[in-house]
């Protein structure tokens, strides 16, 4: 058992870490992911149905409306790919807690390892075990943490509010008749 516990205590700071920089590079990927399906949705919401047209004898530039339009299809496209990166975000974002939790296992492991220590200096290194690896496993959940709440949730949030308008636009045209028939 001693061997387990000081096998266990001893990996656990180095797996805590490659863990964390593994799980922090998903996230980064992910964000990267939301951008890019933001953006996409904010042109289409965003897109004006017009195309500017230049005179060739007047050099006046005018804005001329397209029959190409903005669908709630091609939008819904959009939020399906969207809501697939959100699902992907949160996998990642149920992981994080994890990390207190290796930390929590490497101290009881050290603790188990300090009351089988047959001396002072074996008693210090399994505290000092038991302690790096909460300290680790904190701070490794803090760091993702805050980069989730000021990356990747805020970035949800404001595309889901663009969604959630852009909605509402559309169901009020749809009440008030005012949706085109082709």
């Amino acid at each position: 058992m001693n061997k387990i516990t000081m096998f266990i205590g001893n990996n656990m700071n180095a797996t805590i870490i490659v863990v964390g920089l593994i799980t922090l590079g998903f996230l980064v990927k992910n964000y990267i992911g939301l951008c890019n399906q933001n953006q996409f949705i904010k042109e289409a919401v965003n897109r004006k149905n017009t195309t500017s047209v230049m005179n060739k004898e007047t050099k006046e530039i005018k804005d001329v409306e397209t029959k190409e339009a903005v669908t709630p299809d091609t939008v819904r496209i959009y939020v399906t790919e969207f809501n697939k990166v959100v699902s992907k975000f949160n996998v990642l974002a149920q992981i994080i807690p994890i990390f207190p939790l290796l930390g929590i296992f490497g101290t009881v492991a050290g603790l188990i390892s300090q009351l089988q220590a047959q001396d002072l200096d074996a008693m210090f290194a399994s505290l000092d075990i038991a302690l790096g690896s909460t300290f680790w496993g904190l701070l490794v959940a803090i760091i993702l943490k805050v980069f989730v709440a000021f990356f990747s949730a805020r970035t949800i949030e404001e595309t889901e509010i663009m969604i959630e308008d852009y909605d509402k636009k559309f169901d009020n045209a749809t009440k008030m008749g005012n949706v085109e028939n082709n």
